[in-house]
């Protein structure tokens, strides 16, 4: 698979926590954030590309303070992140 993005992180979104995988080339690192805004802010200054995933509409606060942060965000569907290949981390 070719290699889009060297300093990205994924998120998987919920209602009181996110938990998030960073990759900056091939160091990984996962991490279990809270939902409030002040940490949303935080992982916004990490500028990076992000990827995030949520079944209900929480996904949204968190679109909004990367979008105004002026970093490249997109909510994807999990069934279509499952068909991707290659090894997912926990």
């Amino acid at each position: 698979m070719k290699k889009v993005y060297d300093n990205c992180c994924g998120i998987d979104v919920h209602k009181k926590f996110m938990v998030a995988c960073f990759i900056h080339g091939k160091e990984q690192e996962v991490r279990e954030l809270g939902a409030i805004t002040r940490e949303l802010l935080e992982l916004a200054k990490q500028r990076r590309m992000v990827a995030m995933e949520s079944t209900a509409s929480y996904w949204k606060p968190l679109y909004n303070i990367l979008e105004s942060s002026g970093l490249n965000a997109m909510v994807v569907n999990a069934r279509h992140m499952k068909a991707v290949p290659g090894k997912k981390r926990m």
